[in-house]
This record gives structure tokens, C-alpha cells and sequence, in this order.
């Protein structure tokens, strides 16, 4: 009797730790790599995929500011777009960078610890000659070359302080230089 008593609470201590994988719901895609461009209409690029992710899914819309590009980019892309796994914000030279990231951290899918970074030639043209830009980005990363976060990046352009981007630009995405972002006279 206690042998089996024994073996179940053996059983019941291993199965307490086991749990499933989460899964994302079926036709539910994970955006990792946000693209925004403009000032207004803003026009915004979303990528999915990385390397934990097989997903390629991709999306993109337009709207008159950035609150309502991203109201319709859920639904932009073959199945249904999520933002809770955005790690990198591209943005091109034309947007207005205070308040995209202003958007950016009010928004509760979108998360003040995406890293930000710029693009040569506009987010859209960048992302679209890209075809993993989040295993790229993951990569310079690793390589030290971060960038700062959404948080970091509008508390330095509220104390007025110069804010330094990554520019990236070609297949990968590649970084150039590192670039003073213009702040408004």
C-alpha cells in the first residue's frame, strides 16, 4: 500500500510541472517587426516570424495618424495580425517620432520595451526587401548593436536630449551608421 502511495505522489509531483507549450489560437499571427512611415497619412508594415516563429505573415495600413493605421492592421494581412509580440519599431526619417512612441506606450498590446530603429530609405521599403527582418535585428542585437527601447527613446526627446538611432538599410536588415534623430526647431 504505501509503495503505491509512493509511486502516485511521484506521479502527481511530475505532472504538477508539466504543462503544454502555449500556443497562439489558430490563424492568429505573432507581428514581431512594426514598420511606420509618414507623418500623415502614416502608413504602417508589420512582419511576423522571427526565429521562434515559422509565421511570415505580413500586413500593412494606412491611416490619417498612427492610432488609426494600427486600428486596421489586425485584419490588413492573410489571417489575423496580433501586436503583443512587437520587439522592433522601424521608423522612416518623415514620421513624428514623439507621437508614434507616445501611441506606442499608451497602446496595451504594444509594449515600451520595443527597441527602436530607423531606416534609410522609409520602414516600408526596408521591411519589404527583407524577408526575416526580426532574425536580423535579433542578431545585431546580440552583436551589441541595441537600440534604445520605445521608453528610453521618448524620455530622451522629452528632456530634450539628443537621441542617436541605428540606421539600417538593405537585405537583413543591415546596419549603416548610427544616426542623430532631428528634433523640431
Amino acid at each position: 500500500m504505501k509503495k503505491w502511495l509512493l509511486l502516485c505522489a511521484a506521479l502527481a509531483v511530475l505532472l504538477a510541472g508539466w504543462r503544454p507549450a502555449a500556443k497562439e489560437p489558430e490563424g492568429l499571427a505573432l507581428v514581431r517587426v512594426l514598420g511606420v512611415d509618414g507623418p500623415g497619412p502614416v502608413e504602417l508594415t508589420a512582419v511576423c516570424g522571427g526565429e521562434d516563429q515559422g509565421d511570415r505573415s505580413r500586413g500593412s495600413c494606412d491611416g490619417t495618424d498612427f492610432d488609426q493605421a494600427l486600428a486596421g492592421l489586425p485584419w490588413s494581412g492573410e489571417e489575423e495580425l496580433s501586436l503583443t509580440s512587437v520587439s522592433y519599431i522601424i521608423v522612416g526619417r518623415d514620421v513624428e517620432l514623439r507621437e508614434v512612441l507616445l501611441c506606442v506606450l499608451r497602446n496595451r498590446e504594444l509594449g515600451a520595451s520595443a527597441t527602436v530603429w530607423l531606416a534609410e530609405d522609409g520602414a516600408s521599403a526596408l521591411l519589404e526587401g527583407c524577408g526575416d527582418p526580426a532574425s536580423g535585428l535579433d542578431l545585431l542585437t546580440r552583436k551589441g548593436s541595441g537600440a534604445p527601447t520605445a521608453a528610453e527613446a521618448l524620455a530622451k526627446l522629452e528632456r530634450g536630449e539628443g537621441l542617436t538611432l541605428p540606421l539600417l538599410a538593405g537585405d537583413g536588415p543591415v546596419l549603416i551608421d548610427w544616426e542623430e534623430w532631428r528634433t523640431a526647431p
